[in-house]
């Protein structure tokens, strides 16, 4: 059910975003932090999808620990995304995040894009482009609030 309203909210943002009278129209996020490089720690494959498991350095938030979880639709091309982060600073910072979204595939690229809301309110628009066959991970955040 949480993953319907937020699928719900981006169409609306998508289709609010295009039904404009402007003939100019786009919408642009500033970026919360560099993209980060993150390391993939373990990939698990099940029946409709799997589980990507990494960890980095990400900025403001410190060495993250993140898990996604892609189910994959009927044409296995694309589908949906969620799942977790946990960020630990030198400080003694702890924060938590959780997300969902969605994702298409093409080859061995995977790129997500998902809605981040974390403990403290913070709220992110990300992009994840995973790359199976290089066994890598790029993170992009952006402020949504």
């Amino acid at each position: 059910m949480k993953n319907f309203f937020v699928m719900l909210l981006l169409t609306l943002f998508a289709v609010s975003s295009t039904a404009s009278n402007h003939k100019k129209s786009s919408i642009t996020f500033a970026e919360r932090q560099p993209s980060a490089e993150m390391e993939i720690t373990s990939v698990q494959l099940k029946p409709g999808g799997g589980i990507i498991m990494a960890e980095g350095t990400m900025g403001e938030y410190g060495r993250v620990y993140t898990t996604f979880e892609l189910t994959a639709d009927s044409g296995r091309s694309g589908g949906l995304v969620t799942g977790e982060g946990r960020g630990f600073g030198p400080d003694g910072y702890f924060g938590y995040a959780s997300f969902s979204g969605i994702y298409h595939r093409e080859g061995t690229i995977f790129t997500m894009y998902t809605l981040v809301r974390l403990d403290d309110g913070t709220q992110n628009l990300d992009k994840i482009i995973f790359d199976g066959f290089k066994r890598t991970l790029t993170h992009d955040v952006h402020i949504v609030r």
